[in-house]
């Protein structure tokens, strides 16, 4: 059985969270985090040594979850709402455009676990939509797994009440949050009818294509048939321009990953003012790559080590993989036990390639 955790918590236990205005009723928040130890500040610090001083030149990379540190988050709802980052901009419109064909896969009482609450401005359209639905009678339980709880507190007063619909909280890891679902089934009355995880905002799209597969087989460990995954992917723009234009936004959230790197290793490791933001398209690795680059020859130093970068030298900090349909059909297959459904998403011949995919787990054919 592949680790949830290796699997996992590298990528997906810091995914940024929108603050929205919280109401006076505050939904059930359930701790799953066994008191674990949430923030492995050792193993994040050992990880930027790694990739910055161990790669080499061309290869250095800092973990992603260091972006959203400190007022990273903020940043990142910043960005997200501007009117070029399509990603954010698709999604959503996808959402809204398709929201009751959504809601007609989803069976009365069932349960809708979200891998990652987010601010849930799009998991409210698709829970009106639930709400909505005939086949909807006895109601449903909605479930938010999020890191953190004040965030996931917030979040979910956010959500407008809906008659039929119970929102919860599941505080921990995604590693809490899947040997959770694992233990038991939410509902024990209705085990027949199958469940929906939700993994939205195109997370996976941070995940080199290998890992990717790994934390689907991870979800796909704690699914039984018939249960589904709505899952937002990213494609191909028709052009370079069109991605590296829906990245521009994001430079002073880069940048910024400069400063929170000196904050987690308490060192001044990083002048930002010696480094510039790069974005651009590598078709070849399959992705979009967003980079700060140094402008001038430097050296960096920290705990006794010292590595020199070059002028022009980069470091990746968002990496942004892209799919083709067939791409993602290849994904689905390597996993061995999930079939494409359906695919919402943006048409075939618009500029932008977003998909919002539904999967269902099929063990017995």
């Amino acid at each position: 059985m592949i680790s949830i955790r290796n699997a996992t918590s590298r990528w997906l236990t810091s995914i940024p969270v929108f603050h929205t205005k919280e109401k006076t009723d505050s939904p059930e928040i359930l701790d799953i985090s066994q008191g674990d130890e949430l923030d492995d500040l050792d193993g994040l610090k050992n990880r930027i040594v790694e990739g910055l001083f161990q790669a080499s030149p061309g290869k250095r990379q800092i973990p992603i979850e260091v972006m959203y540190q400190g007022d990273g988050a903020d940043l990142y709802a910043t960005a997200a709402s501007s009117p070029g980052y399509y990603l954010h901009q698709a999604e959503r419109q996808i959402i809204k455009t398709h929201a009751k064909e959504i809601a007609s896969y989803i069976a009365d009482r069932t349960d809708i676990i979200e891998l990652g609450a987010g601010s849930l401005e799009k998991t409210q359209v698709l829970l009106q939509a639930v709400a909505q639905a005939p086949q909807i009678v006895s109601g449903i339980d909605y479930y938010a797994l999020d890191i953190n709880r004040e965030a996931l507190v917030e979040s979910l007063a956010s959500l407008s009440p809906l008659q039929g619909i119970k929102y919860r909280g599941l505080f921990g890891t995604y590693n809490n949050g899947l040997h959770h679902i694992a233990s038991l089934r939410l509902r024990r009355d209705v085990k027949s009818v199958p469940r929906v995880f939700m993994w939205l905002g195109s997370g996976i799209e941070n995940m080199p294509p290998e890992t990717a597969v790994e934390m689907v087989k991870s979800i796909t460990n704690v699914m039984v048939d018939g249960d589904m995954m709505l899952v937002g992917m990213d494609g191909w723009a028709s052009s370079d321009a069109s991605i590296d234009g829906a990245y521009e936004c994001l430079e002073k959230l880069v940048l910024n990953t400069l400063k929170n790197v000196n904050e987690i290793l308490g060192e001044s490791m990083f002048d930002k003012s010696k480094f510039v933001y790069s974005t651009q398209v590598n078709r070849l690795g399959g992705r979009n790559e967003c980079c700060s680059m140094a402008s001038e020859a430097i050296d960096l130093n920290c705990g006794g080590k010292s590595v020199r970068m070059e002028q022009g030298e980069r470091i990746l900090v968002v990496p942004s993989y892209k799919y083709t349909d067939n791409q993602v059909t290849d994904t689905v297959k390597s996993t061995g036990c999930l079939e494409a459904v359906q695919r919402f998403g943006t048409p075939s011949d618009a500029d932008v390639q977003y998909g919002v995919w539904l999967w269902r787990k099929v063990t017995h054919q």
